[in-house]
């Protein structure tokens, strides 16, 4: 390490480096019996700049030459050797002044460059130990590097970007065209654009995508990266960072389903309070009123008379009935408590009996029942397919004129037997189709003129799937509508008992049906 000292501590240096080499010059001269010279004078002004600097090369150089002049030489009365002794003097002032100021130099310029050594040394550390800081929090938030060269498409990866795509890290990473083959197809495109353009503009790009693992699952990463061009303002490289953000979409997904819900259920509990007032409200004051009419003290009505008033009664009581029904399977659904029995069930005779009671409750529409023969034991809950069926046939009741012939059709196809309740009146609107079984919908004609709680089909189609069916409305062809269910065949090997079915939370699952209504059928 080299020494360095103030301008007080140079002078010192000089002069003392001075006295030094005038004792040394002394102890030689007596040891040759002779003069020396100014070689060890040299070597002092070289010794005093290295160590003292400017300041100390030049005092030593002074020093020594009064020091010299003073000890070595003695006066002389010849003008030719005080011109000889002048001369070296000023040569040694001249050339030891000139040797102080290079050696100087050459020291400062040492000086500069170990300090410059030792900055540029401290700030290797520094980079190392924030670059050691980086890493310990870029592994902590699962974060990798990745770089991209333009020219060979060539892609270089850290450690944790293999893992994000769930590949080995021992192995080389993909070229850039094979790695468009591992994002997902639809945001394959959407990559290209991001990455496409910060190319093009040199500048950067920040996306969300999903990456397909080699064994087939699907992650979602997060990856910003930047362009740099070359010296002709051409992008040739781009680095960026990737993290694995599977997790946090699906707590996001979470979070959205449950408020999607939660908001739902809401819009529910509003809806069915309006509706359900209303249409509960109808039936019980048409009950109470007639009721009364019939009970008021005095009244002498002829027996046709009493038996229409008894009719009104009937009908609404019905009405009532099947609208507890539904409301009870509402309330099983959004408790997630739907339980459906999956018992073996005899169609044909079920359903005879259902065209039987309903052909007397609906006089205004003409039944036929139309069965495939051989119809195969199906599994199912009687109550449910009778409300389900009951509800079809209500419905065309309601929203076909007098008259309409509806046919109860129910065909094998496969694993499932086709149930469809087909008639000729005016037909589903086409507007409404996508949106028959949405809770609460009406269809805006229809329900000006027809009275309803929009809950009916709803029910209808959760019931059905409940049973491992599925249903479906349409517009016939030949004029008229179709609302259909199914149910699964049970095989002969199977147990001829209750097989309980999953309980489903139909209401507000998204896979289930959207809700359900009440249309013209």
């Amino acid at each position: 390490m080299s020494m360095r000292f103030g301008v007080g501590g140079s002078l010192l240096v000089g002069v003392a480096i001075a006295w030094a080499a005038i004792f040394l010059k002394a102890m030689l001269n007596e040891f040759i019996a002779g003069e020396t010279g100014y070689i060890l004078l040299m070597a002092a002004a070289v010794l005093a700049a290295w160590f003292g600097g400017l300041v100390g090369g030049v005092t030593a150089t002074l020093v020594v030459l009064v020091l010299n002049t003073v000890v070595f030489l003695e006066p002389e009365s010849s003008a030719g050797f005080d011109r000889i002794v002048l001369i070296r003097q000023l040569l040694y002032l001249v050339v030891g002044g000139g040797i102080a100021i290079l050696v100087a130099t050459r020291r400062v310029a040492g000086d500069r460059l170990a300090d410059a050594l030792a900055e540029v040394a401290s700030l290797a550390e520094e980079l190392e130990a924030r670059d050691t800081r980086l890493e310990i929090m870029l592994a902590a938030s699962g974060t990798g590097f990745w770089e991209w060269d333009l020219p060979t498409n060539r892609l270089s990866w850290s450690e944790a970007i293999y893992r994000q795509h769930g590949l080995d890290p021992t192995t080389p990473p993909p070229d850039f065209v094979s790695y468009l083959e591992i994002i997902h197809p639809d945001d394959r495109e959407a990559f290209q654009a991001a990455v496409g353009g910060a190319v093009e503009r040199i500048g950067t790009f920040n996306l969300e995508f999903r990456v397909r693992w080699p064994d087939g699952s699907t992650h979602w990463t997060s990856a910003a990266g930047r362009a740099f061009p070359d010296a002709e303002g051409i992008a040739t490289r781009m680095i960026g960072t990737g993290q694995d953000i599977t997790e946090r979409r699906r707590v996001e997904e979470e979070r959205d389903r449950l408020l999607a819900e939660e908001r739902r259920a809401g819009e529910f509990r509003d809806a069915f309070i309006d509706v359900i007032s209303h249409e509960l409200r109808t039936p019980i004051t048409t009950i109470l009123g007639l009721t009364q009419i019939l009970g008021r003290p005095g009244r002498t009505d002829d027996e046709a008379a009493r038996n229409a008033l008894l009719e009104d009664v009937r009908s609404e009581s019905e009405r009532l009935h099947r609208l507890v029904e539904d409301l009870l399977v509402l309330s099983r659904m959004e408790r997630g408590i739907l339980v459906v029995d999956a018992e073996p069930l005899e169609l044909r005779r079920l359903l005879e009996r259902i065209v039987t009671t309903e052909a007397a409750r609906l006089p205004t529409i003409d039944i036929q029942l139309d069965l495939e023969p051989g119809l195969p034991v199906v599994a199912g809950e009687d109550t449910y397919v009778e409300q389900i069926i009951r509800n079809l046939l209500g419905n065309a009741a309601k929203y076909t004129p007098p008259g309409t012939h509806v046919r109860l059709s129910a065909r094998r196809a496969e694993a499932v037997v086709e149930l469809r309740v087909l008639d000729d009146g005016p037909g589903i609107p086409e507007a409404s189709l996508s949106r028959i079984f949405e809770i609460f919908y009406r269809d805006p004609d229809s329900a000006r003129e027809v009275s309803g709680s929009g809950i009916g089909l709803f029910v209808c189609a959760s019931l059905a799937e409940a049973m491992g069916g599925r249903m479906w409305a349409g517009r016939r062809a030949e004029g008229g509508s179709e609302l259909g269910f199914t149910l699964r065949v049970l095989e002969a090997d199977e147990p001829d008992m209750a097989v309980p079915v999953e309980s489903r939370r139909l209401l507000l699952e998204p896979s289930g049906p959207q809700a359900a209504d009440e249309i013209p059928a």
